[in-house]
């Protein structure tokens, strides 16, 4: 689904409520923003980046669901991201072994997607 003119003013007003008080969010509330906004195709840049930023800091905390999540969101968003998405490969690397086959796959899709290739990885 994507967002229609009549839900623009409210994802608007999601934003700007998630971005007064992104530093009190996990990094599920993260990821999950993040995919929300992606899924609905509600560019939301200023957000992106916010999210970007405080996840960077925070990637050995996020599960590996957390870590594909945030990484499809990126993509899937279309926002570049390129150290975000080194950085979120690089932690991946580190704990593949912790990630089920859906994850591995999305972070799979999500790197090639936004032409990140890892040699750890591919």
């Amino acid at each position: 689904a994507t967002a229609d003119v009549a839900s623009h003013a409210f994802f608007e007003a999601v934003a700007a409520a998630a971005l007064s008080r992104l530093s009190a969010f996990n990094p599920q509330d993260l990821a999950s923003t993040a995919y929300a906004f992606a899924k609905a195709a509600h560019a939301s840049p200023a957000l992106f980046e916010q999210i970007g930023a405080s996840a960077a800091r925070r990637l050995p905390s996020f599960t590996p669901q957390g870590l594909s999540t945030l990484a499809w969101a990126f993509a899937a968003a279309g926002h570049s991201s390129p150290a975000l998405l080194d950085a979120v490969a690089a932690a991946a690397a580190a704990r593949l072994a912790e990630f089920d086959p859906q994850g591995l796959a999305q972070l799979a899709w999500s790197l090639a997607k936004a032409c990140r290739p890892d040699d750890a990885l591919f």
